[in-house]
């Protein structure tokens, strides 16, 4: 009886370390260093920046598809993650980036850049070969919320791995790639008068 009392203990033990497993080990991304500035000191401080995207998209997995395989079917990185959610690093990008203000409590004065992501996602052309996407919408607002111009979006940037790391590089790639062409937008809107009721232009800063 004493043996069997034993050898219940000893599988009641082994049971419960097996239980407790260390968790796998995560990798966590985001979009890397600050960029390059591409404006100068607070040309655009009228313009507020809000991002938005489907819930699915702003989660922290990193989600890719497989384009030769079900593309229909969004899937994730078992083992990496964001470090937040990527509407909020894509949104702290491109303020670096361009001295944008934040859309949460802005000021009445300033215009809203609205970005409406449909995709942000690593795309697979085959089992070697893949891309981030970046699409989507800008739209941006006046003052009193009536749209002054529209821009689809459409950003896509290789990457040179088949990988979490290869996708999340490529994204923070097409992130700045994103940048410049909404700098290059703005400006245009601006070089034809469509931001004169915006706080803080170009204008105002020359």
């Amino acid at each position: 009886m004493k043996s069997f009392v034993s050898l219940l203990a000893a599988s009641l033990l082994v049971a419960c370390s097996g239980g407790l497993r260390s968790p796998q080990p995560t990798d966590s991304y985001d979009f890397g260093p600050p960029p390059t500035r591409l404006t100068d000191g607070s040309r655009w401080s009228g313009v507020a920046l809000e991002i938005r995207m489907p819930y699915w998209f702003d989660a922290l997995t990193i989600e890719y598809r497989l384009l030769y395989d079900n593309p229909l079917m969004l899937r994730s990185y078992a083992a990496s993650r964001w470090a937040a959610a990527p509407g909020q690093l894509l949104a702290q990008r491109l303020r670096q980036q361009l001295g944008l203000s934040g859309a949460r409590g802005r000021n009445v004065e300033a215009c809203l850049l609205r970005i409406e992501l449909q995709e942000l996602s690593q795309l697979f052309a085959t089992p070697q070969q893949s891309s981030a996407l970046l699409q989507g919408q800008a739209t941006l607002l006046d003052t009193k919320q009536r749209i002054i111009a529209e821009q689809v979006l459409q950003v896509e940037r290789p990457a040179a791995t088949a990988d979490a790391r290869g996708g999340v590089t490529a994204m923070a790639a097409a992130s700045v790639e994103l940048g410049r062409e909404l700098l290059a937008w703005l400006n245009d809107v601006e070089k034809r008068g469509r931001l004169k009721d915006c706080r803080a232009t170009a204008e105002q800063h020359q």
